[in-house]
């Protein structure tokens, strides 16, 4: 199991959970998500990619290899006005940099 396979994801019609390796974990409801970002770092020798959903008390950063990250990118690519194009471009960034993918609506 690698690195980002340690951070096990609970995705369902409620709310994200992250499980992290050190036995903590982060959680935020669908109903409280404000922005999706990916975040590009620049690591050696590969670029690392995340996953951060922010909402209004608290941020979940979640590696792009996380354990069930497929179910988490299926449900954002549901969210209303998600740009997916945007989410694809990020995906093959070699650079640092942040996309924003979705903002909620005010």
């Amino acid at each position: 199991m690698t690195e980002e396979e340690q951070y096990i994801l609970e995705v369902n019609d409620d709310e994200v959970r992250c499980h992290r390796p050190d036995g903590t974990m982060d959680s935020l409801s669908w109903k409280n998500l404000m922005r999706v970002e990916i975040v590009v770092t620049e690591d050696n020798p590969l670029p690392a990619t995340f996953i951060a959903l922010h909402g209004p008390n608290s941020t979940i950063v979640i590696p792009e290899g996380a354990t069930n990250a497929d179910e988490l990118s299926e449900r954002l690519f549901t969210l209303e006005g998600f740009d997916a194009d945007i989410f694809v471009e990020s995906m093959s960034a070699q650079t640092a940099d942040t996309f924003v993918c979705w903002t909620i609506k005010e």
